[in-house]
């Protein structure tokens, strides 16, 4: 597809999608999608930002659009991990990715990167995304030092077809993405050949997904739930609340007497939960949720994989009430396989993150997030249109982008 295409895209929607990396507040890869490879920029009106975020920015075209949106150079250092350093021109494109789709996912909802998660506190949503960054990253950095203590580094056919794939629309439109990224040409590779790094740390790191491991990856569970918390999700009074517990303790004792266990969970699910009734009274899920980890709140996830199948739990607290629990058989548990060998090795990865030696440049800390994003995106949307084509056919860019990576 045509960079033009790529960038018009852009300037459309107000952000970057991520086609290989969706970093939520928390600013930590999800599975399958790790590396923050690059993605096509696609035009998604339901969440576009402002076509034109920056229209009073005057851009500078003189100078490279790191150095006008951060002052940085794409060499400089702006990370540390284990010892290697990650540059600059990466860092930022991260940034970039992790602010556009902080703007495309929640801008719809009145947010901004300005804005405070906290208002107490001193962290904005800018600086949540910039840590998004730091952790994508050092997430890069460890699959290169995992591939390698492995010994699964990229062939040489993966290299190559890296290589190819990042010329596929010609050298004008190559150099055109570098400019509008602000990256070189080793940092464009080393995104081309990261899902290759994925894919063969994945292969020898986890190279199947065995019974244990989906038992304690996928669940399915019916639930009993007493709601401590009105509709807004504010407390009940605390006699409200007493009577609650004291209810979810009969009915536990009623389970725990049951001949029949199944036939009388259902009895009184059916009967007393509070869990997602619609108008006409009925459950929202009577024959309950399949679940994988990041679903369900902690509470009641740490609970239910704690359960063998066909056990009971006690009373489980969480934010939303008291529950009790069962563990059902999950129907075709090895159509999970592959997200669970990927969230297997996000759990390794995480875990050589805690561990990890990071050190971040002053430089880094020091520069203000959310200013940088709007200087980027001006700057970018200035390059496109300096390429457009002299007659542009409205019809191109009207309508949804093609879907597809270039990582």
């Amino acid at each position: 597809m045509n960079i033009w295409k790529r960038l018009s895209a852009l300037a459309l929607s107000g952000a970057l999608s991520l086609s290989l990396c969706a970093c939520g507040l928390a600013g930590q890869p999800t599975a399958g999608d790790p590396t923050g490879s690059p993605g096509l920029p696609s035009l998604d009106p339901s969440a576009a930002a402002d076509p034109d975020p920056s229209p009073t920015v005057e851009v500078d075209l003189s100078k490279d659009i790191l150095a006008f949106s951060a002052g940085l150079s794409a060499g400089d250092t702006l990370l540390t991990v284990n010892g290697t350093e990650m540059p600059a021109d990466l860092v930022l494109y991260w940034l970039a990715m992790s602010c556009a789709n902080f703007t495309g996912q929640y801008g719809m909802f009145g947010l901004q990167l300005t804005d405070k998660p906290d208002p107490d506190g001193d962290a904005t949503y800018a600086d949540l995304m910039r840590d998004s960054a730091v952790n994508i990253a050092a997430y890069n950095a460890l699959l290169r030092q995992k591939a390698a203590e492995l010994g699964c580094l990229p062939t040489d056919a993966q290299v190559e077809k890296a290589r190819s794939t990042m010329m596929a629309d010609g050298q004008e439109n190559y150099d055109l993405m570098k400019t509008a990224y602000g990256l070189s040409d080793q940092s464009m590779e080393f995104l081309f050949i990261a899902n290759s790094y994925y894919e063969n740390v994945l292969a020898a790191a986890v190279p199947a997904a065995t019974e244990e491991m989906l038992g304690n990856y996928v669940y399915q569970v019916k639930h009993i739930l007493l709601k401590t918390v009105d509709d807004n999700r504010q407390p009940l009074p605390d006699d409200q609340i007493a009577e609650k517990k004291k209810q979810a303790e009969d009915l536990l004792a009623q389970l725990q007497a049951a001949d029949n266990l199944d036939a009388k969970f259902d009895e009184l699910m059916n009967q007393f939960s509070e869990d997602g009734r619609g108008e006409d009274g009925a459950l929202a899920a009577p024959d309950g949720y399949t679940a994988v980890p990041g679903e369900m709140v902690p509470e009641f996830e740490e609970a239910s994989l704690a359960l063998k199948l066909g056990e009971l739990s006690g009373i489980v607290e969480s934010t939303y009430g008291y529950h009790i629990i069962l563990r059902g058989q999950v129907e075709n548990p090895e159509d999970y396989a592959d997200d669970c060998r990927e969230y297997a090795l996000d759990q390794q990865l995480s875990a050589m993150l805690e561990e990890s030696e990071l050190t971040r440049a002053p430089a880094l800390d020091a520069l203000d997030a959310a200013g940088f994003f709007s200087l980027y995106t001006a700057y970018q949307n200035r390059v496109m249109e300096d390429a457009a084509p002299a007659e542009t056919d409205p019809a191109q860019t009207a309508g949804p982008v093609e879907s597809g990576g270039v990582g």
